[in-house]
């Protein structure tokens, strides 16, 4: 791994955080906030940027990265991230301890949600804004904005985006890397200003609707209340909410071309038929088993709450309505099915993918076919493509290695929380960066009371999660470090 290589481009990736903290201690002292808020994001934003600028200029270097570079990049670039990110929840008191900060932080910029911060209502602007603002540079993957300025500083980008852009496969639109990083982010910008302005319409706050557009693109779920979005009661906000955190569940890049008049290819597509195909089937019978419990409500409010909750567990959001803890065991099965299935490839959610799903139901159901009929030839097809059995293979093991490295974090968090359901419930949620869980860790509750060591592994499965467990591996691979 050529180091010079790899700490400059992480040189513009501190830049672009320190830059933004700055932004938001601006924000905290023109609010009048607090001395210790604002201080804490301006100190913490100097000492980024200047750590930055003597990382660029200590590690100048016009060298190509290589696919390894690329691995090393993101994996130290979001760990560097998270570090300054950190600094002004621990500086100002927010949050007690440095463990717990990277884990608010790290919960940001992996798009997870997981807090160990209540009452949220209390705390300054300036450090709402920025714990919004994780989210949202996480969301596309912060790396990805730098891709964007890397013809500046001479390297490549296609490397990155094979390394960050999460899912089995990607559609390449532009030939180069840094179009693609540029097309990608003018969607997520143009989606998150469009859902702004509706919510603002809709009768939020400037500051409400801009956190909250912030964060429902990212499909990170923090909010600026404690309540989440029961905090509104607002069947039009939560409706406009659903609807673009569906649309954050599914490939920028298909939205790039229903944006330039090419629709076909979005509704052609097998995995949004599929992934749409199971929020409706979640849906009907989530609403099936809410009214069954509750009958005296009526079928409306059931389908309210189930429909949001829906679009939000699916979607790796974890923005909340209402306490699905308290659902039947057979509707929060369901919940927990969603959790780990996720949204589609090339999204802004975190989990297995629906895609990867999809293929996998189709390979079992060859299988199967295959045991009644073993002279038959019957591929496995995604939409028009023929995948051949390498393809195959590789998804099946990226799964195995997801529940595996899954079941050994719940082990090892068994001793760390009170009952085995927290346990297993804060390992889902977390590496699948879907937010809140069940138990100790659901929709009412946080993450504050998680020990130490509990915060800091559920850090690195959110880590493992986002990344999709390969580029997090591979750098502890000894075959990554030999030359």
């Amino acid at each position: 791994m050529n180091f010079k290589c790899v700490f400059h481009v992480i040189a513009w990736l501190l830049a672009v955080v320190g830059g933004l903290m700055g932004l938001c201690g601006v924000v905290s002292y023109a609010h009048g906030e607090p001395t210790a808020a604002w201080q804490a994001l301006a100190m913490s934003a100097a000492g980024t940027l200047a750590a930055a600028a003597v990382l660029w200029v200590l590690t100048r270097n016009k060298r190509e990265l290589t696919r390894r570079d690329g691995l090393g990049v993101v994996a130290f670039g979001w760990l560097l991230a998270g570090i300054a990110g950190a600094t002004p929840f621990y500086l100002s008191g927010a949050v007690p301890t440095p463990v717990a900060a990277l884990f608010e932080t790290l919960s940001g910029m992996t798009t997870t949600g997981a807090s160990v911060l209540g009452h949220l209502e209390a705390l300054p602007k300036g450090l709402l804004l920025w714990r919004a603002l994780t989210q949202f540079i996480g969301g596309m993957g912060v790396l990805i904005l730098v891709v964007a300025v890397l013809p500046l500083v001479g390297v490549g980008g296609m490397q990155l985006y094979r390394a960050e852009m999460p899912g089995p496969s990607k559609d390449r639109i532009e030939p180069r890397m840094a179009s693609t990083a540029k097309m990608l982010w003018g969607v997520y910008m143009l989606l998150t200003a469009v859902l702004l302005l509706l919510l603002r319409i809709l009768g939020m706050s400037g500051f409400d609707a801009l956190c909250h557009a912030l964060t429902t693109m990212a499909t990170g779920g923090f909010s600026t209340h404690t309540a989440s979005i029961a905090a509104f009661d607002s069947v039009a906000i939560e409706g406009v909410l659903m609807v673009f955190m569906l649309l954050a569940g599914i490939n920028f890049s298909l939205h790039y071309r229903a944006l330039r008049g090419e629709v076909a290819p979005w509704w052609r597509d097998s995995e949004i038929r599929f992934f749409l195909g199971v929020f409706a089937g979640a849906t009907l019978l989530g609403t099936l088993l809410l009214h069954q419990a509750r009958a005296a409500d009526g079928w409306a409010p059931a389908l309210r709450e189930v429909a949001f909750t829906c679009s939000s567990i699916m979607t790796t959001t974890g923005f909340v309505t209402g306490d699905y803890d308290q659902w039947p065991v057979a509707a929060k099965a369901i919940l927990v099915l969603l959790m780990f299935m996720g949204g589609c490839a090339g999204s802004t959610a975190g989990a297995i993918k629906a895609g990867r799903i999809q293929v996998m139901l189709k390979t079992v159901t060859r299988e199967v076919r295959l045991f009644m009929q073993p002279q038959a030839v019957i591929p496995v097809r995604m939409g028009r493509k023929l995948l051949d059995d390498n393809i195959l293979l590789s998804i099946l093991s990226f799964v195995s290695l997801y529940l595996f490295v899954m079941l050994v974090g719940v082990v090892v968090m068994i001793p760390l929380t009170p009952n085995i359901q927290t346990a297993v419930a804060s390992v889902i949620t977390c590496m699948g960066n879907v937010g809140p869980g069940f138990a100790a860790v659901g929709p009412t509750c946080n993450f504050a009371a998680i020990p130490e060591l509990g915060k800091a592994i559920l850090t690195l499965l959110m880590l493992v999660g986002r990344l999709e467990l390969y580029t997090v591996l591979a750098i502890v691979m000894p075959a990554f470090w030999r030359k």
